[in-house]
Parts: C-alpha cells; sequence; structure tokens
C-alpha cells in the first residue's frame, strides 16, 4: 500500500516552517510521499511545484513559484530542496519563440527569490506555464511501460479514462513546457498529462487531490499491465517454482571481473577503479530469462531522463564460463565492442561531428547476466548503487513492456538528445574525490582497537571497507560506530575466523558481491600469549601462531584470486609488530610468529609484483585503543607484560610513551594514515617496513 497524503502531517509541517507561504507544507509532504516510491521516481527523477503569493522585501505581494531543484531527491527533500523564482517574469519567456538553452537559464537565474538555492528543475516552465497551484511530474513505471507500446495514445485513453490528455514525446523545457500548457488550454477538463517516454503529470489546486489523482493513475495502469500479463503467453512461471541463486561464487567472479575489465586510466598511467553493485531480485532473474532478452535489454532505457545514470543500452551475457580466462575474454570483448558502438552512437553515427559535448568515458553501466543478476559500474559506490536501482526497475519494466506484445523501444535520437543536454548533465553533480575513491578494503581484525583506527582512516579517505573478525559483539560495536560517522553504504562487515582459509574465502566472497572486489587488504587479526619459553603451553604456541602467522596467510592467499580476475593491481598491508625487529622476553610465541607473518610479507612482495601487488608492513608499538574502542589484546597481555619487566601494571601507558624518542601515545589513527598512504600508492615502493612507534632505536628496520 502506499502511503496517503495526511493533512495531520501538513499541519506539524507548517508548524516547523514559520514564515513561508501556506502551500510550502503540503508541497514538502507530497514531495517525499512521491519521492519515497521507487515505483514513481528513483534518485533525484520527477519534480514539483506549488504558487504562492508572498510579500517582498518592500512589502509588496509578488507570485512566487517553489519548483523542485534539479538533480534533489524528493524522498528527504526540505524547504532549502527548492529553486523559489518570480512566477510572472518566468511565465513571459512563452512569449519568445525560440530563445537558446543558455538565455532561459540566465533569464530563470535573475528571477531567483533566493539566489543560494539550487538550480531549477528543468521542468520549471512546464510547472509555470500551467495555470493550477501545485504541478507533480513522475516517472512511473507502469505509466512508462504503456507509453512503449505500438498503439500508445490509444491505450492510455482507454485505460486511464477522460480527464487525461496524451503527448508525444516533447524534449523537455520550453518546448514541452508550451505543448502541455497548449493541451490544457485546448481542454481545461483534464487534471493530468501523459508525455509518452517521459511520465506523468498532475495538477490541481489542492495538494492532496493532486497526490491521490496521480496514485489513481498509476494504480490503474499497474492493474491493467497486471491484468494483462496473465493473460500472455509471452511470460514465464519460473519464478513459482524456482529461485534465483544466492549471491555467491560466480556473482564474485563475474563482479570482480567487470571491476578490472572498466577499470580506467588517469594521465599518469594509474587505475582509475571503480565499485561494482549486484542484484539478484527474483523477478529480474526471470526477465534476464526471458526469450529474446538480449534485444530487449538492449533496446534502450525507460525514459530519456534515466540516459545520464545508466546509458541507453546495456551489456548482456548469456552464459557465464567456468574459466577466468574465458570470462575476460568474453566480457572484454563485448565492452570494447559497446564502447566502440556507443560513441558512434552519441556521435549520431555522422562521421566528423563534434565531440566537444561527448561524455569521456562510454564504458558500459549495466551489466545484465542470464539466471545470475544485474551488475551495475560507478566511479563511486553511490553512483553504483543509484544505477543498479534504476537498472533493476528498467529490466523488470522493459521485460513486462515486451511481454504485453507491442512494444516499441524510444527512438535513439530521443535518448541522444537528452543525455548530451547541458541542463541535464548539470544534475551529475560532481563528487570530491577523495584519495581512495574507488577503491574496496578489507580489514581483519576490525572489532579491535587498531582495525577499528584503520577502517576509521580509509572511510575518511574515500575507500569502500569491510571489517572482520571472529568476535560477533566486538564485530558489531566497531561497526556501530562506524556507521553513525560514516553512514551505511561504503562500511560492511563479515565474520569469519582466519585460521580457516575456506571461511577467509567465503568471506571475500562475501564483500565481493557487495563491492565488486576487492584492492587493498589488510591483515590485522592478531593475538597474543605472556609465557617464558620453558613455561609456554604449546597449545598455547599453536594458537597464537595460527592467528597471527596462518591468518595472516589465509587473508593474503584469498585474495590473490581476485587480484589476479581484476588485474588492476592493489596493495597488502601486513599489520606487523615492532616486536619483529626488537622482542621482549616472555613474548616469545608473539615476537616469533609476528616475525614470521613478516618474512612471508616479504615473499609475497616479491611473489605478487607481477600482478601489480604492492605489498608492505607497519610495525606499530603500544596501540591501547580509546573509549570508544580497546585493545583487547592489551587488555589480556598488558598487565602480565609490565609485571614481566617488575613494574607496576597502573604504568602501562605512561611507560610506552616515555620509552618512545617523541614520547608519545601511539593511536590507531596512526596506524590508519599509515595505511592509507600506502594504498594511494604516492610512492612506488613495495616490500619496506614502516615503524609507527614513536621512535624505537632497537627497532629501527635493518
Amino acid at each position: 500500500m502506499r502511503p496517503r497524503f495526511q493533512d495531520s502531517a501538513v499541519h506539524q509541517l507548517a508548524a516547523e516552517l514559520i514564515g513561508h507561504p501556506r502551500e510550502l507544507a503540503p508541497l514538502i509532504h507530497a514531495s517525499r510521499l512521491i519521492g519515497s516510491d521507487p515505483g514513481l521516481v528513483l534518485h533525484g527523477g520527477g519534480n514539483t511545484s506549488a504558487k504562492a503569493l508572498r510579500d517582498n522585501i518592500f512589502g509588496k505581494k509578488e507570485n512566487i513559484l517553489y519548483v523542485k531543484g534539479s538533480g534533489i531527491d524528493m524522498a528527504a527533500i526540505g524547504p532549502e530542496g527548492f529553486s523559489v523564482l518570480l512566477l510572472d517574469p518566468v511565465r513571459r519567456l512563452r512569449e519568445i519563440p525560440n530563445p537558446p538553452d543558455e538565455v532561459i537559464e540566465n533569464h530563470l537565474a535573475i528571477q531567483r527569490v533566493i539566489a543560494s538555492g539550487p538550480n531549477p528543475s528543468v521542468e520549471t516552465l512546464l510547472h509555470a506555464f500551467l495555470p493550477h497551484r501545485f504541478v507533480f511530474h513522475c516517472h512511473a513505471d507502469a505509466v512508462l511501460i504503456l507509453t512503449l507500446q505500438k498503439r500508445a495514445k490509444a491505450l492510455i485513453c482507454s485505460v486511464l479514462g477522460e480527464g487525461v490528455a496524451v503527448l508525444p514525446y516533447v524534449h523537455p523545457g520550453l518546448p514541452l513546457a508550451r505543448a502541455a500548457v497548449e493541451a490544457y488550454e485546448k481542454n481545461p477538463e483534464i487534471d493530468a498529462i501523459i508525455v509518452l517516454h517521459h511520465g506523468i503529470f498532475v495538477f490541481a489546486e489542492d495538494a492532496g487531490h493532486a497526490y491521490h489523482r496521480m496514485l489513481a493513475l498509476v494504480k490503474k495502469a499497474e492493474f491493467f499491465i497486471q491484468e494483462a500479463l496473465k493473460k500472455s503467453s509471452r511470460t514465464s512461471r519460473a519464478t513459482q517454482t524456482a529461485f534465483p541463486p544466492k549471491p555467491g561464487r560466480e556473482t564474485s567472479r563475474v563482479a570482480q571481473i567487470i571491476r578490472g575489465i572498466c577499470a580506467g586510466r588517469t594521465q599518469g598511467g594509474a587505475f582509475l577503479r571503480r565499485l561494482v553493485v549486484s542484484r539478484q531480485n527474483p523477478e529480474l532473474i526471470e526477465a534476464s530469462r526471458f526469450p529474446g532478452a538480449r534485444k530487449i535489454f538492449s533496446s534502450g532505457v525507460l525514459t530519456p531522463d534515466h540516459a545520464i545514470r545508466i546509458r541507453n543500452r546495456m551489456v548482456f551475457l548469456s552464459s557465464v564460463p567456468e574459466k577466468d580466462d574465458a570470462l575476460k575474454k568474453v566480457l572484454g570483448s563485448k565492452v570494447s565492442a559497446f564502447e566502440k558502438d556507443y560513441a558512434r552512437y552519441l556521435l549520431g553515427k555522422k562521421p566528423g561531428a563534434k565531440t566537444d559535448s561527448l561524455p569521456k568515458s562510454v564504458t558500459p553501466v549495466l551489466f545484465l547476466v542470464e539466471g545470475v543478476g544485474l551488475f551495475a559500474v560507478g566511479e563511486t559506490l553511490e553512483a553504483a548503487k543509484i544505477a543498479a536501482d534504476i537498472g533493476e526497475r528498467t529490466v523488470i519494466a522493459k521485460w513486462k513492456a515486451f511481454a504485453l506484445g507491442q512494444c516499441r523501444p524510444i527512438p535513439a535520437s530521443h535518448v541522444r538528445e537528452m543525455e548530451l543536454w547541458p541542463l541535464q548533465t548539470k544534475k551529475l553533480k560532481p563528487h570530491h574525490k577523495a584519495p581512495l575513491t574507488g577503491q574496496v578494503a578489507v580489514v581483519t581484525g576490525g572489532g579491535g582497537a587498531i582495525g577499528y583506527g584503520i577502517a576509521r582512516s580509509l572511510l575518511a579517505a574515500g575507500a569502500a571497507t569491510a571489517i572482520a573478525d571472529i568476535d560477533t559483539a566486538r564485530l558489531a560495536h566497531s561497526m556501530d560506530l562506524l556507521t553513525r560517522e560514516f553512514g551505511f553504504d561504503r562500511v560492511f562487515s563479515v565474520n569469519f575466523d582466519v585460521t580457516d582459509l575456506a571461511a577467509v574465502e567465503k568471506g571475500f566472497e562475501t564483500v565481493s558481491v557487495q563491492f565488486g572486489g576487492c584492492d587493498l587488504v589488510v591483515p590485522n587479526a592478531g593475538i597474543a600469549h605472556v609465557a617464558r619459553i620453558e613455561d609456554l603451553d604449546p597449545d598455547k604456541l599453536d594458537q597464537v601462531v595460527g592467528v597471527n602467522l596462518k591468518g595472516t596467510f589465509t587473508t593474503i592467499k584469498a585474495a590473490i584470486p581476485i587480484f589476479r580476475r581484476q588485474g588492476t593491481g592493489g596493495n597488502i598491508v601486513v599489520i606487523s609488530s615492532k616486536n619483529v625487529f626488537d622482542p621482549g622476553a616472555a613474548f616469545s610465541a608473539y615476537s616469533a610468529s609476528k616475525a614470521a607473518a613478516h618474512q612471508m610479507a616479504k615473499i609475497a612482495a616479491m611473489e605478487l609484483s607481477e600482478l601489480g601487488v604492492r605489498v608492505n608492513m607497519i610495525n606499530p608499538d603500544a596501540v591501547f585503543g580509546d573509549e570508544n574502542v580497546g585493545s583487547g589484546l592489551w587488555e589480556l597481555v598488558g598487565p602480565e607484560r609490565m609485571r614481566s619487566r617488575g613494574l607496576s601494571p597502573q604504568g602501562l601507558k605512561d611507560y610506552y610513551r616515555q620509552r618512545s624518542l617523541l614520547k608519545v601515545q601511539v593511536l590507531a589513527e596512526h596506524v590508519g594514515n599509515a595505511v592509507v598512504f600506502f594504498a594511494s600508492e604516492k610512492t612506488p615502493t613495495t616490500g619496506a617496513s614502516l615503524p609507527v612507534d614513536g621512535g624505537i632505536p632497537a627497532a629501527f628496520p635493518r
């Protein structure tokens, strides 16, 4: 059930919006309802407006227009999400025959009541020209499915009934605004306009009436499609008896290889890594198995508005070869062909056409793999998720549109026009590129102080970060802190035992399904035991060696196939120890296991260089954690270490601070900063040991 427009919610909003026109509260409420329904709009799509009368700074009444800002997501919109314009001067643009876009854009900028507000929607003129107080527009899937049918106008009129005008596709902006207002002036009885391939516009004097009228029309379209599909012989019923495969090895392999193939390069030759998000919706899986799926899903978007997010075509793969090399070959060939064809499409197949306005990259964004799922590629995780959301609904809607039997794809010229339209591409706001943007990191021992500190530094540097630990309670605590600080999108947790290779491999598989692969691996999990050699229990030695040495081995080993499939290099940063160079008495199990892991990392640096993978070590000392996350290792062995030196346990932190050259406390953040340095690849370094210990001369690497 879709939520209803509620007067109580409007009254509550109005109480919070003192000083604003009364029309703003119902506008915000309706906008949020529309924006939170993925069946109506996705990620900044659609637009809403309200007309109001208010006093200007000179005390005179003036007509103003509140219209949704370009690219603003309506789901959480507030007053600042609307562009506020003087209505009467905007309406006068109807008098000018064919003003260039730059003239219109400049005129709208001049008419802003709030200069710091967002750019107005590309549909601002339509909202202004229609006389109604409230105008709402959405890209409802069901309506777009009807507009894709061969006799769309007659079908829509039959399904939706009276009060609805149907217009052919018209370029958004002034042309569509003129067409819409002319349609209304010819028939003032209408309260909705369907624009082929562009969605539905509903208008009324009351926001609640406009919202519920929109829902009523969308529900009519949905019911018609549902009933028609029941009678269609072209729809499969596979999902009634079979479920899609759970994301696993095949999904992760495909994601990793797609990720590597779609990676870009900087002018200096460094990799521009991208994130890959996968979807396995049951309807989506069924759609991928539909006869003629290749033709259907290479035939374009649902509406030209989506092309800037997902491109006008997707790559379709009917089967997944078992061998990685074969899968790389087939996907590489498809991507290469896609890029050539898409460049020709954007140029309109005209030799010598200008390329100034073309995107720098024509790499595919969406990959549909029959029986496996949908994969979306993005420079950031946000971009990949937006593409996945739109792609998922596009695949399902196009499957239904073709199953109805009379589907006619949108002409490529309409889509290309929108895809290259500067006012449309402005919705893609430039994002701040943090140093590790596009990278995926896995940190073991993520429930401890050092692991948590490393994860914080990596997230602050832009990486999508997965933390792993065997201790579910400590892992959950770290996740809670990280998601409070950085949100849920780029943080992920996975529970596994680093001494179990199969469990580690499964963990990396899970991370790859979540983010597409892995670029940075931080073997950090570690335990300690205090005992002189003569008192050391062999089982305790095995336990410490299992976590510190074997755990480093399994983590590196599990990551190698991923690095190989991606082919974009990467980094392994082993959290070693000051004890590798400067061991202490009664600490043989820890010191020896860390020294062995350190040696293994050096060998990994030699062996993995052929893959472009750098392996470096960080040697911290005395990282105790803080009030948020304490160090389980030091809580366990700290008092014993002090007693082994004949000192009081209460002086633990001060003892370690005073023994360093710099007389500083070493924080988990400092270790995290060192990991970020190696991962940012600012120097061609591998096989190095970096002390993060405040300066311990005996531990200087030799």
